[in-house]
């Protein structure tokens, strides 16, 4: 465990010069080497003599981002064929997609293959993002995983454990993860298919329990702090977590006897600057407005182009670090014997730990006085 830090760390930390190439049989904890942010040079328009490897990455990160306006941009077209066969055919697959579609909330329809494919490498060689692992995890029990911070996209919980980019299930064998995203997700069409193949499921309350009463191994990811969380997602050495009120997660565990398991993510805030929206300001109360509406939030942030570094969608080349913690014990409990005090007592247990995780791996990441802050949606 001591040496892979030590590889990340070091990774994390030097920096790419452009004639450098990389051995395409390396493991990806010791082939990926840090390209310097675009703010930290003077170069606006990437290089004529980008190398190929690096231009791969980038467009698994294009690819991902204009999937879902691919998938909508497919679905006018077929509702605008001049085709009835096509036309009626598309509009029976929205039938049964509003109607009786139930994979989205029983388990999706992961397929390994897809999560193995070396695309997900690549797209992980971005970052680069690196998972590591700080225990064992029995496949003796269920888990429920809480990744923080949510950052804009979450993009580390993306890769770390919807695709085998950073090898999870060599790390983690026979624990077979779902991670949950919002049901609005899947309202695209042909978009939840994709997510389904990858293992993603919708975050609520029914598919939790369909996955965990599947027994031994089958565990859920979590991105705890939701969709007000991306709000406060601000590169600082202030981690904003919207956790204090967010207390649900703990009676599911408690109903089925699944372990929790703190995730923390460093460099997932720093992916992209997002404008000033300090609590209580104007720009944050129309946003918390928004969020309400559409059920998503909406936060106004900047990145990088595809061929220049200036602005964007795309996110910086900035390293993700994803630890996951030890898992905390819960007991299996009946729901008429769920207090309020015991939710709060593991709610506690569960915060303590997330911090002692932080506490310990901040370092290796050149902030010793970072800290977090815990905050609730109405703060």
């Amino acid at each position: 465990m001591t040496e892979e830090i030590q590889r990340s760390t070091a990774s994390s930390t030097r920096f790419e010069s452009a004639h450098e190439t990389r051995a395409s049989t390396e493991k990806l904890d010791t082939q990926s080497v840090v390209r310097p942010s675009p703010s930290s040079t003077n170069r606006t328009f990437a290089p004529l003599n980008t190398p190929l490897y690096r231009r791969r990455q980038t467009l698994t990160i294009i690819v991902f981002w204009i999937l879902p306006w691919f998938f909508l941009y497919i679905s006018l077209l077929l509702l605008r064929s001049n085709n009835w066969y096509v036309f009626l055919g598309f509009i029976a697959y929205l039938t049964w997609m509003v109607l009786f579609r139930k994979y989205p909330q029983q388990g999706g329809l992961r397929q390994q293959w897809f999560r193995r494919l070396a695309w997900w490498k690549w797209f992980a060689d971005y970052f680069p993002i690196h998972l590591h692992k700080t225990c064992d995890l029995p496949a003796d029990r269920s888990y429920i995983f809480g990744y923080h911070p949510h950052g804009i996209i979450s993009l580390g919980a993306f890769c770390n454990f919807a695709t085998e980019g950073t090898s999870f299930e060599e790390k983690f064998p026979n624990i077979n993860l779902r991670l949950l995203t919002l049901k609005s997700n899947f309202r695209i069409p042909f978009y939840g298919l994709y997510l389904s193949m990858l293992g993603l499921c919708d975050a609520s309350k029914e598919s939790c329990n369909y996955i965990l009463e599947k027994g031994n191994g089958n565990s859920i990811m979590l991105v705890l702090g939701g969709a007000k969380e991306a709000l406060d997602a601000q590169p600082s050495s202030e981690y904003i977590l919207t956790l204090k009120n967010r207390k649900g997660f703990i009676k599911i565990g408690l109903v089925h006897g699944a372990s929790l398991v703190p995730v923390f993510s460093f460099g997932e805030n720093d992916l992209y600057n997002q404008i000033s929206n300090p609590r209580g300001s104007k720009l944050r109360q129309f946003q918390m407005l928004l969020q309400k509406k559409l059920g998503y939030s909406t936060p106004f942030f900047r990145g990088r182009g595809i061929f220049q570094y200036a602005f964007g969608f795309l996110p910086q080349r900035h390293p993700i670090d994803t630890y996951v913690g030890s898992p905390i014990e819960l007991p299996k409990l009946k729901k008429e014997d769920i207090t309020s005090e015991i939710i709060d007592k593991y709610h506690q247990i569960y915060m303590d730990a997330l911090t002692n995780l932080f506490d310990t791996y901040k370092e290796n990441h050149g902030n010793k006085d970072a800290t977090i802050k815990y905050v609730n949606d109405n703060d």
